[in-house]
């Protein structure tokens, strides 16, 4: 075992070796011929190449050091031609590789040239990359183009952090930006960019202080409105930059108990009678609708079943039997912001007999026999023939449906917000054999096989049932969602207190 461990061993190092001579071959054979193309840095990259695979490859070494100064002037003049155009940034890279290949012909003992100091020069040009996007910035900044100033400053911190007074001075143009928003009375526009300033600069000025109270306006404008979820969100935005300013926790508290929305499992009707599997479908169906809902719902909306909705409905003094989807029998009705009324019109679950085939086909049967050569000499060879194979066929199978419909209707407008039709069926079969007959040395037909593994075992009403009542329930609680649980789609205001 250990020998065989060792000879693993070293068949992985011969592999790497000959890989390794390979690599180093193919890269001194590239540089050679960059070479003769005048390229001589390039050719300087793959002889450096070379001796990363093979340190002392003698050929790539003696190449790289004749080629090193006509290569590391060839380098040179694009990084000076660059910054001759005062193109800075495209100057850095080309100093930067140079840098890094100056190190390398160093550690092969190859400098025998006197070079630049290449990371002198790599800051130097940082530098000058950061001042020219700086007097770029202090153009836009000092016109009043904040947006642009915005992005040379951050320009000129790309390459130098920190840089004079550059974050000072996005923070400035954020505030900027933010007290014209709010002069022209584009509140929410202001308070981010407030935000804005604060990030690029913390504490900067007064900016939270701003943001704060322009989220906390409003909170308290759409709360005046009645439009409890907005202003509940803008309240939230307040908090989560002061939690201590004002009231804030109260409002908070104020708007999330109006933005509540209940809704109200009435009834569903079931004037077929017929259930399947024994469950009464639409119970069934409005308990599945109200746990996906309760999975899926945000914080904001709550739902009662029949027991909650009779009780608010006795302290109110109103009766549930004469509850229906007739906006009079619910137009007094308190605490509550929707109803859920279902209705089934059609509830089938058919299974037929099962039938039952029997059926005879044809098998081939192997079998040993004495056979003759063409010499007329006897032997055991194998024979075959058709015998006849029995089986039974069973066909089985099962269908379940429900129609109807679900409605959804505002207690304050009686408004139907969603009328669902109920169109659902599941449905499963099986068809297979059972071979009645001896067939351990007979080949069937590859249809029968296939019969004879088919699956046997029908889905049950209940499974089915409950599959089809998922559908029905995902379906009505996106559209739930949809019209109940989302924020208003409305206009900030123009004009709002602000409170300071």
């Amino acid at each position: 075992m250990k020998r065989k461990r060792y000879l693993v061993f070293s068949l992985s190092i011969l592999i790497a070796f000959v890989w390794g001579c390979s690599a180093a071959y193919q890269a001194v054979k590239k540089g050679d011929e960059l070479l003769e193309m005048k390229n001589h840095y390039g050719a300087a990259q793959e002889y450096l190449k070379a001796l990363g695979h093979e340190s002392d490859r003698k050929d790539a070494k003696m190449k790289l050091c004749q080629i090193a100064r006509p290569a590391y002037d060839q380098k040179l003049a694009l990084a000076v031609n660059f910054e001759k155009a005062s193109d800075f940034e495209s100057a850095l890279p080309h100093y930067e590789d140079l840098s890094t290949f100056l190190e390398k012909v160093n550690s092969h003992g190859c400098l025998n040239f006197s070079p630049i100091n290449a990371k002198q020069k790599i800051v130097g040009m940082k530098s000058a990359a950061s001042e020219k996007y700086y007097t770029e910035a202090e153009h836009h900044f000092g016109s009043g183009d904040y947006s642009n100033a915005i992005r040379s400053y951050n320009e000129a911190l790309r390459h130098n952090t920190p840089y004079k007074d550059s974050k000072e001075k996005v923070a400035e143009s954020y505030y900027r930006i933010a007290a014209n928003a709010e002069k022209q009375k584009t509140y929410r526009d202001a308070a981010k960019n407030y935000l804005k300033a604060n990030s690029a600069t913390e504490g900067y000025k007064d900016a939270t202080q701003r943001a704060t109270q322009l989220y906390y306006s409003l909170g308290e404008y759409f709360l005046s409105k009645d439009l409890c979820r907005n202003a509940w969100n803008d309240f939230n935005e307040a908090s989560k930059i002061n939690p201590g300013f004002k009231d804030i926790s109260d409002k908070l508290s104020k708007s999330d108990a109006c933005a509540i929305s209940k809704i109200a499992f009435v009834k569903f009707d079931n004037p077929t009678r017929r259930d399947i599997a024994g469950m009464s479908m639409g119970d069934f169906i409005f308990d599945e609708i109200k746990s996906e809902l309760q999975k899926n719902c945000s914080k904001f909306v709550r739902t009662l079943d029949r027991d909650e909705l009779e009780t608010i409905l006795s302290e109110q003094k109103l009766g549930m039997s004469g509850l229906t989807d007739e906006y009079s029998t619910f137009k007094r009705l308190k605490g509550v912001h929707y109803l859920i009324f279902g209705k089934l019109t059609q509830v089938n679950s058919v299974r037929p007999a099962p039938k039952e085939e029997n059926i005879r086909t044809t098998g081939t049967q192997s079998y040993s026999c004495t056979k003759t050569d063409r010499k007329g000499r006897q032997y055991e060879g194998s024979c075959s023939r058709d015998v006849t194979v029995s089986y039974t066929k069973h066909s089985d199978k099962i269908s379940v449906s429900l129609s109807g419909s679900i409605k959804v209707v505002s207690v304050s407008t009686g408004e139907q917000l969603i009328f669902h039709n109920i169109t659902a069926n599941r449905s499963d079969s099986v068809t297979y054999a059972d071979i009645t007959s001896d067939i351990s040395s007979v080949s069937i037909p590859s249809s029968l096989k296939d019969l004879a593994n088919a699956k046997k075992e029908l889905k049950d009403e209940d499974s089915l049932a409950r599959g089809m009542v998922a559908a029905i329930a995902g379906e009505m609680v996106g559209k739930i969602l949809d019209k109940v649980d989302r924020v208003k789609s409305v206009t900030d205001p123009v004009e709002m207190k602000i409170y300071r």
